[in-house]
């Protein structure tokens, strides 16, 4: 028991929290959107920041395991595995408002 106890003590303060659950304060769209791209944050905590308007394109990405920051990858299977014509807009839509807003914060 002490010996459980001495390891305990031994790890640096915060250091589960910084691998369980960042704690990134509040990021505006823009920022949210280039940390996406980037590979700077995860999609649950881009969804955290910014909601749920981009959930169909994040559940693709993720069931296909794709980056946001390759784009003409995403398009590419966007066309390749949806058969629902309705479907494709919705995802291309998405991609497109992620690229428009990142771009935005740019200026």
């Amino acid at each position: 028991m002490t010996e459980e106890l001495l390891e305990t003590t031994e790890i640096a303060p915060g250091l589960i929290v910084r691998h369980t659950n960042r704690r990134l304060g509040r990021l505006e769209p823009c920022e949210a959107c280039e940390r996406l791209i980037s590979g700077g944050i995860s999609f649950a905590e881009f969804v955290d920041q910014v909601g749920d308007g981009y959930r169909e394109l994040l559940d693709f990405m993720m069931d296909h395991d794709l980056h946001p920051g390759r784009r003409e990858e995403v398009i590419f299977c966007i066309d390749c595995y949806c058969e629902d014509a309705r479907t494709r807009v919705v995802l291309r839509w998405q991609l497109d408002q992620l690229y428009e807003t990142e771009r935005l914060g740019a200026f």
